[in-house]
């Protein structure tokens, strides 16, 4: 797990469900799940976290059940910030096609949480460094994700989400 990521993603989240039209509350409780998104990568082993080459179909299984880690780790506990935050590991690679994972929900079947993480998680996942790849452009992350509008992305949301990152960076405010 990498918490840098962890905190910049429940950053943006909460910076953009604020956006939408939904409660304070409610933005804070998906920023604070976002934290969590990926808790479940402690259960994964390193040399796959941090391959510098592309995970074989063996390793990008295993990859995925962080997910189910995450749920596992987080059932525990009960409360009105766990709840979402396990809505949010559970959902955040659904894709709106149905194409994504665990459940391979479709649409407004994926909770709203879920869609918006799953935007956030992807801007900075490719705006940042990883082991197995360079920061990307801003440009080359927007014209990424205005490709995966109404594929990986709700596309209400992605408009919404791609304004939000165009007056930022307009204003000169760190993204």
């Amino acid at each position: 797990m990498d918490p840098e990521h962890a905190s910049r993603v429940s950053v943006l989240a909460t910076d953009f469900a604020r956006m939408l039209s939904i409660t304070e509350r409610e933005a804070e409780l998906i920023g604070i799940g976002a934290k969590y998104h990926d808790i479940g990568k402690i259960s994964i082993p390193l040399s796959i976290l941090q391959s510098p080459k592309p995970l074989t179909v063996v390793q990008q299984e295993m990859m995925q059940r962080h997910v189910e880690y995450g749920l596992s780790i987080l059932s525990v506990y009960n409360s009105e910030e766990m709840d979402v935050a396990k809505t949010i590991i559970a959902t955040h690679h659904e894709r709106w096609d149905g194409t994504g994972y665990p459940n391979q929900l479709k649409g407004e079947e994926i909770p709203l949480a879920g869609r918006i993480v799953a935007l956030c998680d992807v801007f900075d996942a490719l705006s940042s460094e990883r082991p197995y790849k360079s920061a990307w452009a801003l440009g080359q992350v927007l014209d990424y994700i205005r490709y995966e509008r109404g594929k990986a992305f709700d596309p209400e949301l992605t408009d919404t989400f791609l304004n939000m990152i165009c007056e930022s960076a307009l204003k000169g405010k760190a993204l």
